[in-house]
Parts: C-alpha cells; sequence; structure tokens
C-alpha cells in the first residue's frame, strides 16, 4: 500500500472516498494544463482558492502513487477513476469507520453469527473476531456472536475484506430467544 503517503484523517482519504462515492469523475477538457483545477471546482467544495490548488496538487500526486487512474475518452473529455490499489484504500478507509446503525426500537430478534475460519487464514480469523467486537456484539463463545440489531451487511464487508468464504465459513441467522439473554440484554443496555 502506499504508507508514508496516506496518513490518517487528511486530504488523500478524503478524496478517495469522494471519488469513490461519485464512482468516476468526468470532465471535458480542452489542452488546458490547468484541467484539475477545473475538475475541483466542479466535483469538491473546497471554499478557498488555497484549498482547490492542495486539492488539484493531491489528485496528480494520487495518479503518481497509482491511486486513480486518468483516462482519455474519444470525446475530449478526461475520467477519473480509482485503481486497484485505490480501491483497496477505500476499502480499508471504510473498515476503519465502520459502525452498526442502532434503531429506536429494539425488533427483539437476536442476530447470530457464527464462525469457523480455516487454520491457514488464521490473520483473517483473528481480524474478523477483533472487528466483531469492534462493532460492539457480544461474545458468546469464541467464534459465536450476538448482536441485536441488523448488520449482514457488515458482515459480508468483512468477509470480502479478510478474503473469507462466507458461504462456507460463515453462518448469520435470526433467534427470538439465546441463552444468557438477561446478560447480553444489560451489555446492550436494552
Amino acid at each position: 500500500m502506499a504508507r508514508g503517503f496516506v496518513r490518517k484523517n487528511n486530504l488523500t482519504k478524503e478524496t478517495l472516498l469522494k471519488i469513490a462515492a461519485i464512482g468516476a469523475l468526468t470532465l471535458a477538457v480542452s489542452t488546458s494544463p490547468y484541467f484539475l483545477h477545473r475538475l475541483v471546482n466542479a466535483y469538491f467544495k473546497d471554499k478557498t482558492g488555497k484549498a482547490r490548488r492542495a486539492r488539484a496538487k493531491k489528485l496528480r500526486e494520487m495518479e503518481k502513487h497509482k491511486l486513480i487512474n486518468f483516462k482519455e475518452l474519444g470525446n475530449g473529455t478526461v475520467r477519473i477513476e480509482l485503481s486497484h490499489k485505490g480501491k483497496n484504500l477505500v476499502r480499508q478507509y471504510n473498515l476503519e469507520n465502520m459502525k452498526l446503525q442502532k434503531p429506536k426500537h429494539w425488533d427483539g430478534q437476536w442476530r447470530i453469527v457464527i464462525y469457523d475460519i480455516p487454520t491457514h487464514q488464521k490473520r483473517a480469523s483473528n481480524a474478523f473476531r477483533q472487528k466483531l467486537r469492534q462493532l460492539g456484539l457480544f461474545p458468546i463463545q469464541r467464534s459465536v456472536w450476538v448482536s441485536p440489531y441488523e448488520c449482514l451487511s457488515e458482515i459480508e464487508f468483512l468477509a470480502t475484506v479478510f478474503d473469507i468464504d462466507i458461504d462456507r465459513c460463515v453462518c448469520y441467522f435470526l433467534a427470538k430467544n439465546i441463552p444468557r439473554e438477561k446478560e447480553i440484554k444489560e451489555f446492550f443496555s436494552l
């Protein structure tokens, strides 16, 4: 990855997440060397000229580090999209910021996550378990976790990031009653 180049809470992170959210940036260009400044004005909401220049410089730097690709289209436009390396970095940022959405009222259903990841993927298993803990799930056993909140999409995302075969290694289901329910309700303040 681009270690040293990418810091926490910086312009690179913000720019990559914006490009990921939009999908790709497209801009009609003449042969102007200032097309990045026009792109920044069109897609980003930087208020000062200094901030816009810094963002344009960062886009050029990100291309140099192969986080984004510039593709010239035949109709006089340039398309800026994330490279494979950039997409991996966006996944990492999304992983850092992931949180469960807590509804106002609990529906009375428990979400159970059971997993059995092969031993040759021990690092993935440890990272998966650590992330479940960070998300706020309650461990009933080492690889059995419970949550009162919907978390299927987060589990699928984690399996993708950690390269875990979700169909073979992870089981997700709903239950009305679970063991140690009183203790778990206290944990979640229900």
